[in-house]
C-alpha cells in the first residue's frame, strides 16, 4: 500500500552535496527528507571510495595547507581529519588535498543526519514527479521496496546525474564525450612503505611492459590513492577503457570491464613487481567512479571563462580552487590551472531555470564540460549543497532569496 509524506524540502541523493543540503535544511528548522539510493551515506566518496577531499584549500607551494572553505565545508573536512587521522598533502603543483577514511567519512554523515533530525530513505528510489504550474509540488519514490509520495515545498537534486531534471523532463547540459571512469581497488601484502617510490615503482614496471607488448597501452592509467600506503596496504585508481555514455547498459559495461582490467593488472603486479610478490586484493570499490554527468540548466551556467579568470560574482555563494582536471580515455590525467586565487560559484548556477522550486548542488550543478571538471570535486560540492540547502529552505518558508544569499556568503565566503 502506497504511504502520503507531507514535508517542507526534499533532498535527493547523500552525498557530499545531500549532506550539506539536508543539515541546513534542518539547522534552518525546517523538516527535510533525504533519499539515496544506497544502503549508506557519503555517494561516490564512499561507494567509490574515492579516497581524498579535493577544493578545500588555497594553491599554494607551502606545505602547511590553508583553508579556503568556511562554514559547513570546513567544520564537516576537520572532523573528517580528525576521525581519519590524516593529514591534508600536496603535491609539486601547489594542490593540497585531505586523504580520508572510508568508513570514517559514512560514521560522520550518519552522525550528522541522526544529530539534525533528517528523515533519511536509504535503499530509495525516485520514480516519477509531479509538476503544476512551474513548480513540482510532489515526487513517488520506491523506498526500501515500498512506493511512497512525498508531498513537498521545494526540491534540491544532489544525484549527481540530474535524475530530477531527467524525470520532470527538462532539458539538460550533456557532453560529446563524457570524462573517463575509474575504478578503485585496494591491495594488501604491499612489501613496500614509501608512498612516491611506490608509484614509480610501478609507472616504470607498466611502461616497460607497454613497450615490450605485454600490456595494451590503456594499462598506463594507473595511480596510487594519495595517502593510501598503509600497514602494507594500498588503494589504486584506474582508468576504465570504455567511453561514458549513458546509453542503457553501459553501466554496466564499465563495470564488466573494470573488474577485468583490476584482475589483469593484479596478475602483471603480483608476477612483474617485486614489492607485489605477496599482494593480493583486498576489495574492489563497489561503484565505478564516474566523474562528470549530464548538469541540469540552471539561471547561470558556469564556463571555464568564469573559472580560469577567477571570476567574482555578486551572487556568489562558494570558493573555488580547484583547477580544470580532465581524464580522457586516451591520455593520463590533464590539469589547467586558475589564473588567481580562486573563482566563485554564483547561486544561479544551483537555480532551475525551468522550475522555480527546484534547485541542484554537487556534480550536477548548471556548468559546462570545463567548468564542471573543476567544480565536480568535493569540497565545492559541500560548499554548494549547503547553499542549495539555504536557498530551497527560503523557498519553503516564502523567504527573500536575497536575503539568504547573503547569509550563505556570511558563512560561507
Amino acid at each position: 500500500m502506497e504511504s502520503i509524506k507531507y514535508t517542507d524540502v526534499v533532498v535527493l541523493g547523500a552525498g557530499s552535496a545531500g549532506i550539506a543540503a539536508a543539515v541546513a535544511i534542518a539547522r534552518r528548522g525546517l523538516q527535510v527528507i533525504l533519499i539515496e539510493r544506497n544502503a549508506y551515506p557519503g555517494g561516490k566518496a564512499t561507494a567509490a571510495e574515492v579516497g581524498t577531499v579535493c577544493g578545500l584549500y588555497r594553491n599554494s607551494k607551502n606545505q602547511t595547507a590553508e583553508f579556503i572553505v568556511k562554514g559547513f565545508a570546513r567544520e564537516f573536512a576537520e572532523t573528517l581529519q580528525q576521525r581519519s587521522g590524516s593529514t591534508a598533502l600536496h603535491n609539486a603543483d601547489g594542490l593540497h588535498y585531505l586523504p580520508y577514511n572510508i568508513d570514517s567519512f559514512k560514521d560522520i554523515s550518519l552522525g550528522l543526519l541522526h544529530n539534525n533530525n533528517v528523515t533519511t530513505y536509504f535503499n530509495s528510489v525516485l520514480e516519477t514527479v509531479q509538476k503544476t504550474n512551474g513548480k513540482i509540488i510532489s515526487v513517488s519514490v520506491i523506498a526500501d521496496g515500498n512506493p511512497v509520495t512525498i508531498h513537498l515545498k521545494s526540491i534540491i537534486d544532489c544525484s549527481g546525474d540530474s535524475i530530477i531534471s531527467r524525470a520532470a523532463g527538462l532539458p539538460l547540459i550533456k557532453s560529446d564525450n563524457y570524462q573517463a571512469a575509474a575504478q578503485v581497488f585496494t591491495m594488501q601484502g604491499i612489501e613496500e612503505t614509501n608512498e612516491a617510490r611506490l608509484g614509480m615503482i610501478i609507472i616504470k614496471a607498466i611502461r616497460s611492459a607497454i613497450e615490450e607488448d605485454k600490456l595494451a597501452n590503456f594499462y598506463d592509467r594507473v595511480y596510487i590513492v594519495q595517502g593510501s600506503l598503509k600497514n602494507k596496504l594500498v588503494s589504486l585508481k584506474v582508468g576504465i577503457p570504455l567511453p561514458v555514455t549513458y546509453a542503457p547498459g553501459n553501466l554496466q559495461e564499465l563495470r564488466t570491464v573494470a573488474h577485468s582490467f583490476v584482475e589483469n593488472l593484479v596478475e602483471f603486479l603480483t608476477t612483474q613487481v617485486p614489492a607485489f610478490k605477496n599482494a593480493s586484493i583486498q576489495h574492489i570499490a563497489p561503484e565505478v567512479g564516474i566523474r562528470i554527468g549530464q548538469r541540469s540548466i540552471g539561471k547561470y551556467i558556469l564556463t571555464e571563462n568564469d573559472v580560469l579568470p577567477c571570476k567574482q560574482f555578486e551572487d556568489a555563494i562558494a570558493n573555488a580552487s580547484w583547477p580544470i582536471e580532465e581524464w580522457s580515455q586516451q591520455l593520463r590525467v590533464s590539469m589547467r590551472f586558475l589564473e588567481g586565487e580562486c573563482y566563485q560559484v554564483p547561486a544561479g548556477c544551483l537555480q532551475s531555470a525551468h522550475t522555480s522550486n527546484l534547485f541542484f548542488a554537487g556534480r550536477n550543478i548548471s556548468a559546462n564540460d570545463a567548468a564542471i571538471a573543476s567544480a565536480r570535486v568535493m569540497g565545492i560540492c559541500l560548499q554548494t549543497g549547503y547553499a542549495a540547502g539555504c536557498m530551497a529552505a527560503a523557498v519553503a518558508s516564502d523567504i527573500s532569496l536575497a536575503e539568504v544569499i547573503e547569509q550563505i556568503q556570511n558563512d560561507q565566503l
